[in-house]
C-alpha cells in the first residue's frame, strides 16, 4: 500500500516571531494602550516582552487556531438556547 505524500507547511499557520496573526494583534493593542498612558520606555518594553513571553509559552502545545476560536467563542451571541426555547422546540410540554 502506498502512502500519499503530505506537505506539512502547506497546512501550517503563518507565524511571525512565533506568534499567529491574532496573537500579534493582541500584542499590538497592548502596545498602543501602554504607550498611550505611560512615558517610561523601559517599563513599556518590559511589559510588551512579558506579554510576548506569556503568549509564546501559553500557546505551546495548543492547536493552530486556538486564539481565533477563543475570541470567536467570546464574541458569539448566547441567545441560541433562549430563542429555541421560545419557539418551543426544546422543553415542549407533552
Amino acid at each position: 500500500m502506498r502512502n500519499a505524500k503530505g506537505y506539512r507547511k502547506i497546512h501550517a499557520r503563518n507565524k511571525l516571531f512565533g506568534l499567529e496573526f491574532p496573537d500579534l494583534m493582541i500584542l499590538l493593542l497592548v502596545y498602543l494602550f501602554v504607550f498611550m498612558f505611560s512615558k517610561n520606555l523601559f517599563l513599556n518594553l518590559l511589559i510588551l516582552l512579558g506579554l510576548y513571553l506569556f503568549l509564546t509559552f501559553y500557546k505551546k502545545g495548543k492547536p493552530p487556531h486556538w486564539t481565533e476560536s477563543w475570541i470567536r467563542f467570546l464574541m458569539t451571541n448566547r441567545n441560541y438556547r433562549a430563542a429555541r426555547e421560545a419557539e418551543k422546540e426544546i422543553f415542549d410540554d407533552k
